[in-house]
């Protein structure tokens, strides 16, 4: 019965992947080893291996953040694009306090940072590679994958028009991890 269960979870995740885009070469090969490089290594972060221990390619992992209110930031309310209100309503409950989502602060841009670490994780000298965004945009309240997608793929083919996209780059994904637990993988290039 547990067994089924697992089988359930898997089958049910495989169908959200596929909604959203997942890419069948992932379904189909099995990662089964990985190799953390050593940084100056020519490699990528990670190097992944196939059931018969056969190499298949190197993956780079980076992570997207808001770009802070201040410089040297400190703490979350730095990075948080809501200006913190504290609830005086009820004095009984202290440190409460209240973020303005619908009135982000001023300059604040979503993804402002995203085109500086795409390219700063594009490199010539890795073996083929992947390369993985994690989306920890904090400006972000909701699931938004298909836009992210839509920027990441905009970035890219502007440097693939010209000429200043690396060959041994064969995709890149993005993922996200919002507070409720339910992590998202998405192919989105090419």
């Amino acid at each position: 019965m547990v067994v089924r269960r697992i089988e359930d979870l898997v089958r049910d995740a495989a169908a959200e992947n596929d909604a959203m885009g997942a890419d069948e070469y992932v379904r189909q090969s099995a990662l089964v080893w990985a190799c953390q490089c050593e940084r100056g290594s020519g490699h990528a972060d990670f190097s992944v291996y196939g059931e018969n221990r056969r190499y298949l390619w190197d993956i780079e992992f980076t992570a997207l953040f808001t770009t802070p209110a201040k410089k040297n930031a400190e703490d979350y309310e730095d990075y948080s694009p809501y200006p913190v209100t504290p609830v005086s309503w009820n004095v009984a409950v202290s440190g409460v306090s209240l973020r303005d989502v619908d009135h982000p602060r001023t300059g604040f841009r979503p993804y402002g940072r995203l085109e500086r670490v795409i390219e700063t994780h594009l490199r010539d000298r890795y073996p083929p590679y992947w390369l993985v965004i994690y989306d920890n945009e904090h400006g972000v309240t909701d699931l938004n994958l298909a836009e992210l997608k839509q920027r990441i793929y905009e970035i890219l083919e502007k440097r693939a028009g010209g000429g200043r996209l690396p060959a041994n780059l064969k995709q890149v994904w993005a993922f996200d991890w919002p507070n409720y637990g339910k992590t998202t993988l998405m192919r989105v290039w090419p």
